[in-house]
């Protein structure tokens, strides 16, 4: 059995299994042996209908393991060793197997050497594991450290006395206590590890030389003749120091990182041969240290001209007109990017998908002159195969599609790249996807499939909380809401019913809610189908509840809408709605007034109270319940490139309303319209947009509308600055508004991101009338926040508006904030 199992030892990185001279004869034997009886036997060919060998043949050739055992181990337990080991007891033994399982081992830090051997038990193996652990830390210790205590700088190692005592750890502690230093502002500290400490005693000594703590005392620019200094301090990251704001650090690696960070600003604006360097200049004392910026900007290059090279398919005046590049611009790195992005987007539209654009400057023999070349790479032009959906474990296809079709991406057109990328951005809109990418797929010479990959996102959610606003004051929240709902989604189980598999996937809208609150209470339920029987016709219905104290009454309504419309394919649409609401007006402002009754002498010989009522005349006219119906026509059109966050187009929208038309109360018309516009004013070269809007509105009454149907103006989503219906004719002892028969809204607003795509500055300016009083202006500016995680793109509006038109009975308020779409 010994030549069979020879002894063996595994050492680190050398594990020799022939232990002895002898034994690597034996083995040599052994080998020459079996292959002198294969050549005199080869095995035998076997016909198809030959008997197979015996399986059995070799069976006393092999020898299973007994069991496995560790020796030599103290600290670490021997279950911790085997978990290392694949061999198992009862598997037949392999050295292979045993040697890997040595190599494992060795692996721990805990372990530093292993030799192994086999001992043979009869017809089976044992295998023994001999273990030389690592050497423990007898000490930690620091010396030289003033500034910072032995605790903080056992933190930073992560191992101490009685640890196993591991070089590389122990030489990567000094490289964080050097660290550590110097994020505590000690430039020149220095961490060595005294080596003989280490070698004879296993104490681990970390030398310390702290060194004077610094600090930056300021930044200076030097060179800087074209870009003021206040820009490019927002370019670095090294400032002087500044209680709370700015610790003053000096740090090499960042001076480095700041100075390529000047260089490419300057060289992005135009400077393309811009260096910057620094230099440190230091107190005598090595406490205090100026950092100068040395900037050398170069010539400030401009358009001298534009030249398109391997452009065949597709002429260069096509491709000069998609530019916004003009001869004597300056050729910045946004201007160059952007140009480049525009010929890529040309060749995407007609299905060169595969086209290679790069926009490079070439400079002229003048100085601050360069021509800007696009090397262009043609491909063959793509014809679209299928459009193939896939992450849509919840949606179906066909509302992945819809999107790509409203603008033409579809199966046997052009591979337009253009169409797909505004499919893309309708999806992510919807709130229904977290991503969505588009690739194209397929080895056809011309054609290639769409594959839609999208992520998808949270779209049920039930929603407790309180909030604010400044139109509606304190509200409780309770909403239920699946944006992505499927009415024949039936459950199956109770289970699919509680988990939120029934129901969804059909991109239809269901909303059920109710907010009580301290001036308003809603209760809602809603249900929207964009393509009713997969066609371009919407459907829409809702039940409402409303309850709300006016100035002087109470309000309370409840009723429903159904909704019918018809989408175009060149984004307009017409619907037909009809309405049917009760509106109790109840608990009307009074009063008390007193009546002396006196008698032929004059004197008082009773008291009558009376009650007056003090809301307007009015409020009065319908008091008690009040029967609302309706017919609406709408026609509608949007042409923006965004349902949230619009940045470019249009959306307009026009309607009549009959009130009476099918019985109520009242009977009169009412006829509206408006239109917003949005264009990019300008846009960075991460692509965050600075948007304008402008926005118009219309109404007016045709007939004898009560007061609670009636147009009021002022608050957020009319006009900043005053105060919630602060702008409307007023009658009544207490001069209440009373609504107007006509109203008016103008409006502008410039908003700019501030903070990448969550927080957004805004200026803005809305104006308005109604039947009464002066043409009203306000001014203002405000903060919008976006939480897409939270609310998707729903953003919150912090404004702050100012009256500067404005009449004397109207009312003013300077903040409001809301929550929603507004603008």
């Amino acid at each position: 059995m010994d030549k069979i199992f020879p002894k063996a030892s595994g050492k680190k990185n050398d594990i020799n299994f022939f232990a002895t001279p002898l034994l690597k004869t034996n083995l040599q034997l052994c080998c020459l042996t079996a292959l002198l009886i294969f050549i005199a036997h080869p095995g035998p060919a076997y016909a198809d209908d030959a008997a197979l060998p015996d399986s059995t043949a070799q069976s006393d050739a092999v020898a299973r393991i007994r069991q496995i055992r560790i020796t030599g181990n103290n600290l670490v337990s021997t279950a911790t060793i085997l978990g290392q080991v694949k061999s198992r007891s009862e598997a037949i033994y392999t050295e292979k197997t045993v040697a890997e399982d040595a190599r494992r081992i060795l692996v721990m830090p805990q372990i530093a050497d292993v030799k192994w051997q086999i001992v043979p038990i009869g017809d089976q193996v044992d295998i023994v594991f001999d273990i030389k652990e690592t050497e423990q830390i007898s000490k930690v210790e620091f010396v030289g450290n003033k500034n910072l205590t032995e605790k903080e700088l056992l933190e930073q190692l992560g191992f101490g006395t009685d640890d196993f005592l591991d070089p590389y750890l122990i030489n990567l502690g000094a490289e964080s206590l050097t660290d550590l230093y110097h994020e505590k502002g000690y430039y020149f500290a220095r961490v060595n590890i005294n080596p003989e400490l280490l070698r004879s005693e296993k104490r681990v000594s970390y030398i310390i030389v702290e060194g004077p703590k610094v600090r930056v005392k300021k930044t200076r620019f030097t060179g800087n003749d074209s870009i003021p200094t206040r820009k490019l301090k927002g370019k670095v990251k090294t400032k002087g120091y500044f209680p709370i704001f700015s610790k003053g650090r000096l740090n090499d690696d960042q001076l480095e990182q700041d100075r390529l960070a000047l260089q490419t600003y300057y060289r992005s604006t135009g400077f393309l041969d811009a260096r910057a360097t620094f230099q440190k200049q230091w107190n005598e004392e090595k406490t205090r240290v100026i950092v100068t910026f040395i900037i050398d900007e170069g010539s400030e290059y401009k358009v001298a001209g534009i030249r398109f090279q391997g452009n065949e398919k597709i002429p260069e005046e096509q491709l000069r007109d998609s530019l916004d590049l003009e001869l004597g611009k300056v050729l910045n790195q946004k201007r160059q990017t952007f140009a480049q992005r525009a010929v890529d987007r040309t060749y995407g539209k007609e299905g060169y998908i595969f086209t290679d654009v790069q926009a490079v400057p070439e400079y002229t023999e003048n100085e601050g002159e360069a021509i800007l070349v696009f090397n262009i790479n043609e491909s063959d032009q793509f014809s679209m195969g299928r459009l193939l959906v896939r992450g849509n474990y919840e949606t179906q296809d066909k509302v992945v599609r819809r999107a790509f079709d409203h603008f033409g991406f579809l199966p046997g057109g052009i591979y337009n790249t253009d169409a797909m990328e505004r499919g893309k951005k309708r999806l992510l809109g919807a709130g229904l996807f977290e991503s969505v990418e588009v690739y194209p797929i397929g080895t056809e010479p011309k054609e290639r499939d769409a594959l839609v990959e999208i992520k998808e996102t949270r779209t049920g959610i039930i929603l407790f909380g309180v909030g604010v606003d400044t139109n509606s004051g304190l509200l409780g929240q309770f909403s239920i809401e699946q944006r992505n709902f499927d009415a024949s989604n039936h459950p199956r189980s109770l289970k699919e019913l509680l988990t939120g598999d029934a129901y969804t996937g059909g991109g239809q809208q269901m909303k059920v809610s109710f907010s009580p609150g301290t001036r308003v209470t809603t209760g809602h339920i809603r249900f929207y189908e964009p393509y009713l029987f997969d066609q371009p016709y919407y459907f829409e219905t809702s039940l409402m509840l409303y309850r709300r104290w006016r100035e002087s009454y109470l309000e309370r309504r409840r009723g429903g809408t159904v909704t019918f419309g018809h989408r175009f394919t060149d984004d307009w649409s017409a619907e037909i709605g009809f309405r049917t609401e009760i509106v109790d007006v109840t608990d009307l402002d009074d009063g008390r007034q007193t009546t002396n009754i006196v008698d032929g002498q004059g004197n008082i010989i009773d008291t009558v109270t009376t009650r007056i009522i003090t809301a307007p005349q009015d409020v009065q006219d319908v008091e008690g319940s009040n029967l609302l119906t309706s017919v609406r026509f709408g026609l509608a059109c949007n042409k923006t490139d965004n349902l949230y966050r619009p940045s470019q187009g249009y959306k307009l929208n026009t309607g009549w309303e009959q009130v009476g038309a099918i019985g109520g109360d009242f009977s009169y018309s009412a006829l509206s319209g408006g239109g917003t516009i949005y264009r990019t004013v300008y846009q960075d070269i991460t692509e965050r947009k600075t948007v304008w809007a402008g926005n118009l509105r219309a109404s007016q009454i045709f007939g004898d509308a009560p007061v609670f149907e009636r147009y009021y103006a002022g608050g957020i989503g009319s006009l900043r600055g005053f105060d919630y219906r602060g702008v409307s004719p007023r009658a009544g002892i207490k001069r209440d508004p009373i609504g107007s028969d006509i109203l008016f809204l103008a409006g502008t607003e410039l908003t700019h991101p501030l903070f990448e795509e969550v927080i957004f500055g805004k200026l803005f300016c809305d104006t308005g009338t109604v039947s009464e009083g002066t043409y009203r202006v306000a001014v203002g500016f405000g903060l919008e926040l976006v939480i897409p995680q939270l609310f998707q793109m729903i953003p919150m509006h912090f404004d702050f508006g100012f009256p500067v038109y404005q009449d004397d009975e109207d009312e003013e308020e300077v903040f409001s904030f809301s929550f929603g779409l507004s603008f």
